[in-house]
């Protein structure tokens, strides 16, 4: 058991005196025995000034010995009514011991250690937390709702491959993903990978997150937050593309399993009219050639109806993968523009159906990384530069705020992202 006394050091000598000074008895020995610390805490700048803390003998910022303090802890003579303050290493002494004492119904001879310890952090964490609240609340709340759900959607690492699941929604095998739980790299850097923001701060699935733990983020949760609200614009704008893309995939596998349905429904008029053919053909007595001939007709009808659905079906695949083709982007594709000194480009460039057929297949060789011919590069850059700016492109400048003259097509793009400020 420790027994937190005053010593022999300068600032205890003063406390004692102080103390004493203070209380009805004349000695340290009998003055303890007045006062103990009722549990109230000021950290100094967390709000308006307790009374007691401005009608304290030294005011703020200053323990009863005169040592200079952030942490406030009322003290109370239980005789004479004084109330005052003193700082933390003050706190940790005999006056501590007796509030313990009292609230838990113990002697002070079995107070611990321990329980000095968890006193002191419950009162001064929680001032800790109010005082952080108060001051970031605010913008935290506001960053972290941005960047919560592209949080657990990418702060991600591979999960267990045995453990795919089967997607019936858009007919693909889905391979699970968990939760960063350690950063990955140097902060900073380009192969910088954070750990979960949402699964240090207040995942139920964790139970040492800051939420519960500490009340308030620490210090590096603050920094990896600032740094992928930063990001979360190019992310969210990621994500979104892949929810679109999901529900494009769904409808496609819909409209598949419509497909199959209607040739079920199909195979089974078939069965139905073989039977009523055979009946009408024992009823009719008509000659086997001719029903024949009427047969194969009808069988002709259904493959050309099967073999429009399915070409349909082929020009309704090919147009999903050349839109995204022209929406995305890649590394190597942006290197192979720089190379040839053509803009970065999209949809957005095709004024007709012609010139985007053109830019999907360039844009699939130079995503390859194949070379283009003279007469290739030629046509790009009449495209880019000669050509007058798309209807989509003026939309879009005009909504980033942009209403004057746009002589080209790359004109167009090199503004659009200078006001974007991607430059």
């Amino acid at each position: 058991m420790v027994r937190r006394e005053l010593g022999e050091g300068r600032w205890d000598k003063v406390l004692m005196r102080r103390l004493v000074n203070l209380s009805v008895a004349d000695n340290y020995d009998e003055a303890k025995e007045e006062w103990l610390a009722t549990g109230s805490v000021w950290w100094r700048g967390n709000g308006e000034i307790p009374d007691w803390v401005s009608n304290s003998q030294l005011g703020q910022g200053s323990c009863l010995c005169g040592h200079v303090i952030t942490y406030h802890f009322e003290i109370l003579n239980t005789v004479n009514g004084i109330r005052e303050c003193v700082g933390s290493d003050h706190i940790n002494s005999y006056l501590i011991m007796r509030q313990i004492a009292q609230e838990k119904g113990q002697s002070i001879e079995t107070i611990t250690e321990e329980q000095i310890k968890e006193w002191i952090n419950v009162r001064v964490g929680s001032m800790k937390a109010e005082a952080w609240w108060a001051e970031n609340g605010e913008s935290f709340e506001m960053m972290f709702n941005k960047i919560k759900e592209i949080d657990v959607r990418y702060n991600t690492r591979a999960g267990n491959r045995n453990n795919y699941y089967y997607d019936r929604e858009i007919n693909e095998y889905v391979y699970p993903r968990k939760l960063r739980k350690k950063s990955e790299g140097e902060y900073g850097t380009r192969h910088y990978r954070m750990a979960s923001i949402v699964w240090r701060w207040n995942h139920p699935d964790n139970p040492k997150n800051q939420q519960t733990t500490r009340g308030y983020p620490n210090e590096r949760l603050m920094r990896d937050m600032a740094l992928y609200f930063v990001q979360s614009d190019s992310l969210i704008k990621k994500m979104k593309e892949e929810k679109e893309r999901r529900e494009i995939k769904k409808a496609e596998v819909a409209e598949q399993k419509r497909i199959q349905a209607e040739r079920q429904r199909t195979r089974n008029l078939r069965s139905s009219l073989n039977v009523h053919f055979r009946q009408m053909q024992n009823i009719l007595k008509v000659p086997f050639n001719k029903l024949n001939n009427v047969e194969q007709q009808r069988e002709r009808a259904i493959r050309d109806a099967e073999r429009r659905v399915r070409a349909e079906k082929m020009a309704a695949e090919k147009e999903i993968a050349d839109n995204e083709m022209l929406a995305g982007t890649s590394k190597s594709f942006e290197d192979m523009c720089g190379f040839y000194g053509i803009p970065v480009f999209d949809e957005t460039f095709a004024s007709n159906d012609w010139e985007r057929e053109f830019l999907v297949s360039i844009k699939y060789q130079l995503t390859d990384q194949k070379e283009l011919t003279a007469r290739q590069l030629n046509t790009c850059k009449q495209i880019f530069e000669e050509s007058p700016a798309t209807e989509k492109q003026i939309k879009y400048l005009k909504a980033l705020g942009y209403d004057g003259e746009v002589p080209s097509k790359r004109w167009a793009s090199k503004k659009i992202s200078e006001l974007k400020g991607d430059e």
